[in-house]
């Protein structure tokens, strides 16, 4: 039986408990690395693997833990280091007279990948995939990837073992006061996994299990794959020199065991656990009435950054997409990403972060500009920067594929389309990075006004993304705003779009501003058009938050959809609101005065234009360049 199908039965799995303690007890010297050992004495790493065996357990790691290129001493190979321990472990589960899984171990590298640390994060891929390599080499049956405390880590190892074979991968992440090492929740951690399609995750290490409970419970709350619990026996004590984990077996197995009837489905040990700790927590297991916990359904996609989580699909708030880190008719933005620079970039990214957008779309496609460089390396920086997920946006397919090692999390791609090649050029690099992403309805040079037309791109498309093994959880659909200037239709065929996207499940978005192209007073047209769309049900708009009027429309949006709850929010940003010459007077609400020249001319907030460019002159502005890379911008955007 394969392993993934063992998963989907109600019986709990068992995993077996520590290694290093039990090598220690079995004569590792002092100062001696596991590794060597286990090399030299292989007899004794096939009797503790036996001796797991005899106590129940279902599955076995291989004694791999730091088994990568970063970790592993120079005096072994990695690639046979990693195939011998597991062929060991196979040679014990030969013995058990039974079914039993051997899972090859992946522990963390030691090191932190860019921008957070030293490592190029590519290196971090190879360095894993060196490892794993071995590991199927030496028939494990799935690969286990543990004690990650770094959610960027995780998903450099779960992107190393796609890369490198089929195997289901399994993957658990140590959490402390409710987040890991660098700040992400279970629920990050676990949705951000799910994207990359891994067959069970869970948690493990530093938390006994009164401790680990919570950490479960959110977990099985958000998880449709199969949770996975380890324990230490304990919080560890200090008892003179020696550090003891006080749990006993008795008392480890009924804790533990209870995970399984609210819902976990692999269960095992770590630091402090023997042989007689799982045999007791199987027994244990047999008196449990292992709950049948509803499976979650996700709807739409899901983003995610180290620290933040954002939702969008149905019954999720509407957010917007922040355009404006993109070189088109933004000449000083222009100027800098020629010259490898990114103030102005930053600049951009700070205020709409200011102005409510939840992403923001990065584009760096100006010319003379090798994509393939800059945009890895403004992501890199304005990961270190902000904290919300960000959203590629290249037509460019190796300028992205180079891009998504530096995102710590899911983010977005923008997009996919029905060009010819692109879907299989770009979907298998979106789902093995676990990158949910964007599909545009267009195929050819015409242009599909009807929504029935981009329907049918739309399940052409899908039926592409599904025998490339791509789920739906990472699509989401552009409906194509058109400009009703041209296309009079153009915008209740985008409503019918959005029911039907909505009546699939999946998420939806547009550029906003297309729609009004030609035409004036497009702020009205835009803010308008918006909450037209939230009502039939879009998830998102790419648009220019801080536009007060759209900023305006979002708002009420929320409190009339229900996601502002009790009008919290819109009662503290609007109770002293007016409107006044087109801008939004509301203390410091959304629409509170422009700050910036540019935004003044943008918004119509004349009674700050002239100051506002006094202020510019004094600080000793030249008159031309206000005019051409202000003025005319602000006028035309």
């Amino acid at each position: 039986m394969k392993f993934v199908q063992r998963l989907a039965e109600r019986r709990p799995l068992l995993l077996d408990g520590a290694m290093g303690t039990m090598l220690q007890a079995s004569g590792l010297p002092a100062g001696v690395s596991p590794e060597e050992f286990c090399m030299e004495r292989p007899d004794i790493l096939q009797g503790i693997h036996k001796a797991y065996l005899d106590a129940g357990v279902d599955i076995i790691t291989s004694c791999t833990f730091g088994g990568n290129p970063c970790k592993l001493p120079a005096s072994l190979d990695v690639f046979t280091f990693n195939k011998r321990m597991v062929e060991t472990a196979r040679a014990a589960a030969a013995q058990a007279g039974r079914p039993v899984f051997v899972a090859g171990n992946v522990g963390p590298s030691g090191h932190f990948a860019r921008p957070l640390g030293d490592m190029e994060p590519e290196e971090l891929i190879k360095a894993f995939s060196e490892q794993i390599r071995g590991l199927v080499a030496g028939g494990a049956d799935l690969i286990f990837i543990e004690t990650q405390f770094d959610l960027a880590e995780a998903r450099a190892a779960v992107t190393a073992a796609r890369q490198v074979c089929d195997l289901p991968v399994m993957v658990s992440m140590t959490f402390e006061q409710g987040v890991s090492l660098t700040g992400s929740s279970p629920t990050i951690f676990a949705e951000t996994m799910q994207n990359m399609g891994v067959a069970a995750l869970g948690t493990n290490c530093s938390l006994g299990p009164d401790q680990m409970l919570p950490v479960v419970e959110e977990l099985l709350s958000v998880c449709s794959c199969p949770v996975v619990a380890e324990p230490n026996a304990g919080l560890p004590e200090l008892r003179g020199s020696e550090t003891v984990f006080p749990l006993g077996p008795e008392a480890f197995a009924q804790k533990t065991a209870a995970f399984a009837a609210r819902g976990a489905r692999v269960l095992g040990g770590c630091c402090g656990t023997t042989p007689q700790h799982l045999a007791a927590l199987r027994q244990a297991l047999e008196s449990v009435t292992c709950d049948e916990r509803p499976v979650v359904s996700p709807s739409g996609i899901c983003l995610t950054s180290r620290s933040q989580l954002l939702r969008l699909g149905e019954g999720q708030p509407f957010s917007v997409i922040g355009e404006r880190i993109n070189p088109t008719g933004k000449k000083e933005l222009t100027r800098q990403l020629q010259a490898g620079q990114f103030d102005e970039a930053f600049r951009l990214a700070d205020e709409q972060l200011q102005a409510g957008a939840r992403i923001l779309d990065v584009n760096v496609g100006a010319s003379l500009v090798d994509e393939t460089v800059l945009l890895p390396d403004l992501v890199q920086r304005l990961v270190s920067r902000v904290d919300v997920p960000l959203s590629l946006d290249s037509s460019n397919a190796q300028a992205i594929a180079r891009a998504l090692p530096y995102c710590p999390g899911s983010f977005l791609v923008n997009s996919i389309s029905g060009e010819a090649g692109r879907m299989e050029l770009l979907g298998p690099v979106c789902r093995d990075f676990g990158a949910p992403f964007i599909l545009l309805p267009l195929q050819g040079t015409k242009l599909p006004v009807r929504a029935s037309e981009r329907i049918a791109i739309v399940e052409k498309l899908l039926e592409q993304a599904d025998s490339l093994g791509i789920p739906r959880r990472l699509v989401m659909v552009d409906i194509l705003a058109l400009s009703v200037s041209s296309k009079p239709e153009g915008a209740l065929q985008c409503l019918e779009m959005v029911r039907w996207c909505r009546s699939q499940g999946l998420a939806t978005t547009l550029g906003l501003s297309n729609v009004s192209f030609g035409l004036p007073a497009r702020d009205l047209l835009n803010a308008t058009f918006m909450a037209m769309c939230a009502g039939a049900g879009l998830s998102s708009c790419i648009a220019n938050p801080s536009a007060p009027r759209l900023h305006e429309a979002c708002d009420a949006v929320a409190v009339l959809q229900g996601s502002d709850s009790n009008a919290g929010s819109f009662i503290a940003s609007y109770a002293g609101w007016k409107a006044s010459g087109g801008v939004v007077r509301a203390g410091k609400g959304p629409g509170a005065a422009a700050e910036t020249l540019g935004d003044a001319v943008l918004f119509g907030d004349l009674e700050n234009v002239l100051p506002l460019l006094e202020k510019e002159l004094a600080a000793g502005a030249e008159p031309f360049a206000l005019v051409q890379d202000v003025l005319i911008p602000a006028i035309t955007e």
